[in-house]
This record gives structure tokens, C-alpha cells and sequence, in this order.
């Protein structure tokens, strides 16, 4: 039991090392590192479906439009996580290439970036414009 992490921690190490993450011809996956991600990629897929269910729940629309976001990237990254997993098992050359986990996670973070910046920047912005408007018309016939 005391091995088992370094073990984990000395494959982590190999996985992302330059010369293993940007080969053509990668090696075999280990079965371990394809049901961890296999798990990541379905709970994001979950994770989805789950906003898409709490989405009908709420009736702000500008909080309904940052879930609908954020229900578009879990679903896009876990689908294209599950087809990388594919054909990395599958062992097909060029689409099993590591560096695709690399630019699936490059992508995802930076489209998180920019729903996070909508969500804490631009919803209290366009909050405080509506209310402005609202008081506006207030006073109008």
C-alpha cells in the first residue's frame, strides 16, 4: 500500500514528460490512467446534465445564459475526453497522441476563463445596467 503512490506519482511524472506527451507513437495507456480519465470525463458529461437540470429551475436569465455556458463546456470536453480515450485504447497513430489531452485541457481551460470572466465581471455589470433602467422607466409613461 505504501507503494502505490509512487508508483502513481513516478507514471504522472513519465505522462507528462515533453518527450512521452508529444510523441506520434505513444505507448500503451495504463489501465489505471484510462479510468481515471474515463471517471473525469463522465463526471464532467454528468456534471453537464446536472446544470441542464438545475438550469429549469432558475429564472435569472443572465445566470440561466452562464450555465448554459458552462453546461456547453463539460459536455464538449467530457465528449471529446471520451473519443481521445477511444482511440488512445484502440492504440489508432496519430489521434492517440498525448498531446491531444494537452490541447483538450489548454481548451477547456481557457473557454472556463471566459465564462468565469462573464459570470464575475460582466453579470453584475449588465445586473446594475438593468436596474438603471428599470428606475429609468419608472418615472416614464
Amino acid at each position: 500500500m505504501g507503494r502505490q503512490p509512487i508508483i502513481m506519482i513516478d507514471y504522472l511524472k513519465y505522462f507528462f514528460k515533453p518527450s512521452h506527451l508529444f510523441t506520434l507513437r505513444p505507448g500503451a495507456m495504463h489501465f489505471r490512467a484510462v479510468m481515471i480519465l474515463l471517471a473525469i470525463f463522465m463526471i464532467l458529461i454528468i456534471g453537464s446534465l446536472a446544470l441542464k437540470v438545475y438550469r429549469k429551475k432558475i429564472r435569472d436569465g443572465l445566470k440561466i445564459k452562464g450555465l448554459e455556458r458552462l453546461f456547453r463546456l463539460f459536455l464538449t470536453i467530457g465528449i471529446l475526453g471520451l473519443i481521445y480515450l477511444f482511440f488512445a485504447w484502440q492504440g489508432v497513430v496519430l489521434l492517440a497522441a498525448r498531446f491531444w489531452l494537452l490541447l483538450i485541457l489548454i481548451s477547456g481551460a481557457v473557454w472556463l476563463a471566459f465564462i468565469l470572466k462573464y459570470l464575475l465581471m460582466q453579470v453584475p455589470q449588465l445586473r446594475q445596467e438593468l436596474e438603471q433602467k428599470r428606475k429609468f422607466k419608472k418615472y416614464l409613461p
